[in-house]
């Protein structure tokens, strides 16, 4: 996976265009690239040309259910380089490989003073509220930015947001090393978890997992063992609690997964449930269990900028150790296409069965 260069003295001396491409939600499983006007920066803001947009499992669960809004442009993994700045805008230089936090507050209200912009009550998120990055260009508040080290890959540098996501999710739940835990579901999250847990100082981690490709890598990101589908039912799961229950239970399947139950039933007395998985409905929770062990729900949303007293977001830890494991990651990233082809990147995305974990959409020709 060579790095995507930053353009050339002569590239960065042509005018520039004023139209852009873009992918547009048309409808149920309908992804159009289309030309659309270039977006200017405003004051505080900053055009970024994206290099590369992971496809989400939320963008996924959203195309399939026809929940994108029409006219939208999906994608909120992004990467790129930094284009040009708005008025106020200093500290950056063109050409600067960076990510993007891809939220956007009020600024004002408690929440965000907090540094937990994730529940303003205002926030909006790239690709899901407002136009996101699987286009050119995209147009965020600079503050939403985050340098990448020179020469990292820009499909492994999106992944900073996946991982900002697990970060945060272990954080809300009080992970703390030496724990046993436990990750629900092995797509890009729950695969992120258990190298974000071991990388914590986590004394075993185990996953479920259903295909057997989810497995291997899940072992290769640090996995004291992988449970199959049958072992990962809430009955199987209070069986096994019974002699090794978890500290910390982390769920990232959502949709319409029975994984809530899972989680209280396989719970140490005293644990807590991390929950990262997007629920499209009403789930099934049964409360006796997670009351007589005095369980902790933790419901995560995105990432923060500051938690408990540290000024660090969540963000530039992730930035931090998606450099520090970029050659495992790189085993995550098994697909690639480009812009013109967002809507096949999206189809194979969808067939894990074949294989793919992670599909990156390639903005740069």
């Amino acid at each position: 996976m060579p790095p995507t260069p930053p353009p050339s003295a002569s590239a960065a001396s042509r005018p520039m265009p004023q139209r852009m491409r873009a992918a547009i939600s048309r409808g149920r499983r309908a992804l159009r690239v289309e030309e659309v006007s270039l977006p200017e920066p405003g004051p505080g803001e900053v055009r970024v040309r994206v290099s590369a947009c992971g496809v989400c499992g939320t963008d996924l669960q959203l195309f399939h259910a026809g929940l994108l809004p029409i006219g939208l442009t999906p994608g909120h993994e992004i990467a790129g380089i930094v284009d040009r700045g708005g008025l106020g805008v200093s500290g950056f230089a063109r050409g600067e490989p960076v990510v993007i936090e891809p939220l956007r507050s009020c600024g004002e209200c408690r929440a965000c003073r907090a540094g937990r912009d994730s529940i303003c009550p205002e926030l909006r998120l790239l690709g899901l509220h407002v136009s996101g990055g699987m286009a050119e260009y995209v147009v965020v508040p600079a503050h939403r930015l985050f340098r990448v080290p020179a020469g990292l890959d820009p499909r492994i540098a999106a992944l900073a947001e996946p991982v900002a996501v697990v970060l945060h999710g272990l954080r809300r739940a009080a992970f703390t090393a030496d724990q046993r835990v436990l990750v629900l579901g092995a797509g890009t999250v729950g695969l992120l978890g258990v190298l974000a847990a071991r990388a914590l100082g986590a004394r075993e981690v185990w996953l479920t997992a259903r295909h057997a490709h989810q497995a291997e890598l899940g072992r290769a990101f640090g996995a004291t063992r992988v449970l199959g589908e049958a072992e990962a039912t809430p009955a199987a799961l209070a069986s096994l609690a019974k002699a090794a229950p978890f500290d910390l239970v982390v769920e990232t399947v959502g949709g319409k997964a029975d994984t809530l139950r899972a989680a209280g039933a396989a719970l140490a007395p005293g644990g807590a449930v991390s929950v990262l998985g997007v629920f499209l409905g009403p789930v099934e929770l049964d409360p006796y269990p997670l009351l007589v062990k005095e369980a902790t729900l933790a419901w995560s949303n995105c990432y923060a900028r500051s938690w408990q007293g540290s000024q660090r977001a969540d963000f530039e830890d992730a930035v931090a150790l998606v450099d520090g494991k970029r050659d495992l990651l790189a085993r995550l990233v098994t697909h690639s296409v480009p812009l013109g082809e967002v809507e096949r990147g999206f189809e194979i995305a969808s067939d894990k069965k074949a294989g793919a974990v992670k599909v990156s959409v390639l903005a740069l020709p």
